[in-house]
């Protein structure tokens, strides 16, 4: 089977006399299979015995794969007066077989710009839709398809018809400049020709529960879309990372090494909004990796895979952050009360081991035996006495051992335990060898490697059969889940190969690289004498499932040295990748994974440590500010002087006598009800006046409007509050205006009625004079829908608080030349 490719051009972004129009690109849809007939029998013949039940692959197989078989077509869309995505139809056609043929017959436009992919909308003062700019192959899929890396991405604003121009505060508008401009790379990907929010291979599962990795960063972006049919214009965005190796075989054939890494947007914050647990029991840095081999047989068969999934995130206690005027390294707090420090640990493991069983429900085609997963905690903190991560080490063990209890009651046959590796310090005082080596020993204590692994084969028809199940899984941190972490799950991951291996029936020799792996300490001159005898003792060892030392490893009939320079090097742009993301820097401890794939060495631990201090004092509240943003969270406080009732509903401005403000609607009332309180309220305070008045009467059954209003404001605003209190400062290094994230925390609704019934009837008036909205104990008045527009003179504040950010600037920029 192979797999007909996503057009490589999503959408595009035209005006034509004055309009703006959004083309998109979707797939057709795929006929119905045919209808699978019974045999028909002459009357002498007889019914021949069942036939046995042929073993059911064990996940599904779906039409992901052929997603794109049927061909593809392309939409015009425009924006309505309402903020909302609409078919447009005063074009030529409603449809068009490609973005080609829609610029030839609609055209000639103003302007005509296409792009790789759309990611979805947000609605600010106007509608912004976000777009990949530039992309690049970052792997390619089993039977066609490719992962693809954004490698930037543009904010294009639509303007909202009817509209006016919102009037906003010096420093909202400051935002707002740096949102339009604000591109979201290096660390961001997506396919079109797959659903990669499922684990490796992409297809559904039988029930259609597979693990929740909450990895759809752009899931609120597309939204808009559903309304119109056409939320499938729209790609998946996932943020963490991508890459894959090619390994060239003796016998010709390539086996491809993929590390794909998710992140969890549950907690987003970079580095110091974004540690420990937050107000939904979720931790900082949270990624989900799977590092898969596959390779497929002779001509179009099948494709052999195994894979091994690891995890890696920031320990999951409450504590915040305290940066000094020094360039010292923050301290760490912890409040004086431990079930404060330790509140929502056992509830984030639960969530961890949910995912882990439905992870391996998925592997096994919900085929699980009564064991439980195991989950081995590496925590590769220092220990020494007196600092910051001894204490953060000590609230870890405490909060593995409050949720074991409640683990084995929830889930029966599972484990948790945690096991310590003092890396730097070990790393000072043995050296990197017996590191290693210790490393590896406490890692694989109590495990087998096969238990670290699934692999099967996926048919020529999608159909996925296993061979084994990963039962035992791993979870690797260090304080910010950065550098030291990402060395651990080098190691991890380096150790299941071999197993991975034996299930696709290759040998180390297997490979056309035959070449020794590196020691791990750069040296001069001959091999120390102990490496070279432990080489020479192991040559033509047994096959073995696991190395013990780097000595060994370096043993090419031990162990292959084309996958562990392959693998290396996926881990060291995984590294600056993840630190990017995190730390808007290069990953630190980077070397020895370089040293091994044999690329140039990185800038010193130094220097790195310098840059990230200044980044983070004065770009975390930037960047957190923007990835909420493509969250779609917390705009009133990212924003707090745009008008809530715009942000709900934009009303044109000659239709604002047709609607109304609900001000203070508590938290979590639906939609639903508020419309039942509206129809209450006219029943019960309107009508009354009405017969008072000799009006005739009207019944709330014939009143026709529209609510808008958001149901889970609140969720994300508990987050984000959480979040910024992670941070103090000796000394306000910001130098510009906070965001009060307490304010405009009133629920509101827009409330519009049918426009022609108004002229009839002024319901939104007689509304607001006579009735109050009551939802059990709250009463809530209602206001004539109104915004404040921009004046012409516009606002020319702020003189003083751009030369603090000149002067931030300057410093930055030198702290980032010390990188260069």
């Amino acid at each position: 089977m192979y797999v007909e490719k996503s057009p490589r051009k999503r959408c595009a972004v035209a005006v034509k006399d004055g309009t703006s129009i959004l083309f998109v690109v979707l797939a057709r849809p795929l006929p119905p299979p045919p209808p699978k007939e019974p045999e028909l029998l002459m009357f002498f013949e007889k019914p021949s015995s069942p036939v046995a039940k042929q073993p059911e692959p064990a996940t599904g197989n779906e039409v992901e794969w052929q997603k794109w078989s049927a061909g593809s077509y392309c939409v015009p869309l425009v924006v309505d007066e309402r903020g909302e995505i609409q078919r447009y139809d005063k074009l030529c056609h409603r449809e068009f077989p490609n973005l080609r043929d829609a610029y030839r017959q609609c055209g000639p436009f103003e302007s005509f710009v296409e792009f790789a992919a759309l990611f979805g909308c947000l609605r600010l003062d106007r509608m912004y839709f976000l777009v990949a700019t530039k992309v690049e192959e970052a792997a390619v899929l089993p039977f066609g398809g490719a992962i693809l890396r954004v490698g930037g991405t543009e904010w294009i604003s639509f303007g909202i018809p009817g509209s006016e121009p919102l009037y906003l505060t010096s420093g909202d508008r400051n935002r707002l400049k740096e949102f339009e401009t604000y591109s979201h790379e290096g660390g961001y990907y997506y396919s079109d020709d797959c659903d990669l929010r499922r684990p490796f291979p992409f297809v559904s599962s039988k029930d259609g529960n597979g693990p929740q990795f909450h990895s759809d960063w752009s899931r609120q972006l597309r939204k808009p879309f559903v309304t119109a049919g056409v939320e499938s214009c729209c790609s998946v965005l996932l943020r963490g990372f991508a890459a894959e190796k090619e390994v060239l075989l003796k016998d010709g054939s390539i086996l491809h090494v993929l590390l794909c890494g998710r992140q969890n947007n549950l907690n987003p914050g970079p580095r110091y909004f974004g540690r420990g647990l937050n107000a939904v029991n979720a931790v900082g840095n949270d990624h989900v990796y799977e590092y898969v081999m596959w390779r497929q047989g002779g001509g179009n068969g099948p494709i052999q895979f195994a894979k091994h999934t690891i995890l890696r995130g920031t320990v999951p206690v409450h504590w915040s952050t305290r940066i000094s005027k020094t360039i010292s390294e923050p301290a760490m707090m912890f409040s004086q009360n431990k079930e404060e420090v330790l509140r929502g640990c056992d509830s984030y493991f639960s969530f961890v081991f949910t995912q882990l069983v439905a992870i391996m429900r998925y592997d096994s085609g919900e085929q699980l035996t009564g064991r439980g997963p195991r989950l081995r905690c590496v925590n590769m903190l220092r220990q020494s006495h007196h600092s910051s991560e001894e204490a953060l080490t000590k609230h870890f063990t405490e909060a593995v051992t409050k949720s074991q209890a409640a683990l084995q009651q929830a889930f029966p046959g599972s484990q948790l335990d945690l096991v310590h590796v003092d890396w730097l310090n070990m790393l000072k005082e043995q050296g990197i060898d017996r590191t290693t080596t210790t490393f590896w020993t406490t890692l694989l204590a109590t495990f087998s490697t096969d238990e670290l692994v699934t692999a099967g084969t996926i048919g020529v028809d999608g159909g996925v059969t296993l061979n084994s199940c990963q039962t035992s899984f791993v979870r690797v941190n260090c304080a910010d889940s950065l550098d030291r972490t990402n060395i651990g799950c080098f190691y991890t991951c380096f150790q299941s190969t071999l197993n991975m291996l034996a299930y696709l029936r290759l040998e180390p020799d297997s490979f056309v690289d035959q070449n020794r792996l590196p020691p791990l300490e750069e040296q001069e001159g001959e091999r120390p004498l102990e490496t070279t005898l432990a080489m020479l003792q192991l040559s033509g060892s047994p096959r073995r499932d696991s190395v013990a030392t780097w000595q060994e490893a370096c043993n090419p009939s031990l162990y292959p040295a084309a996958i562990g320079r392959a693998l290396s090097e996926l881990y060291v742009y995984n590294g600056d990748t993840i630190a990017r993301l995190y730390t808007n820097s290069a990953a630190m401890h980077s070397n020895i994974l370089r040293g091994i794939c044999g690329l140039k060495a990185a800038a010193s631990n130094m220097v790195i440590a310098t840059q990230r201090r200044y980044e983070n004092a004065f770009e975390d509240k930037s960047k957190f500010r923007n990835i909420e943003l493509l969250l779609g969270r917390n705009i009133d406080i990212h924003f707090p002087s745009m008008s809530q009732a715009f942000l709900k509903r934009p009303v044109p401005v000659e239709n604002w006598g047709c609607a109304l403000i609900a001000k203070g609607i508590p938290v979590g009332v639906p939609c639903s009800e508020i419309e039942q309180a509206v129809r209450k309220a006219w029943d019960s305070l309107v009508v009354p006046r009405l017969r008072e008045d000799g009006i005739p009467v009207t019944s709330s059954d014939a009143l026709t409007f529209i609510i808008s209003a958001e149901d889970n404001e609140g969720e994300y605003h508990d987050e984000f509050i959480c979040a910024v209190k992670q941070l103090t400062f000796e000394q306000d290094t910001s130098g510009e205006e906070d965001t009060n994230a307490e304010q405009n925390s009133e629920h509101l609704a827009v409330i519009e009625f049918d426009k022609d019934f108004c002229r009839a009837l002024d319901a939104p008036f007689l509304l607001q004079e006579n009735a109050i909205l009551k939802f059990q104990t709250t009463g809530v008045a209602l206001e004539p829908y109104t915004y404040p527009v921009l004046s012409e003179n516009g606002n020319s504040r702020g003189i003083v608080r751009k030369a603090a950010k000149s002067l931030r600037s300057g410093v930055k920029n030198f702290v980032r030349g010390l990188y260069k």
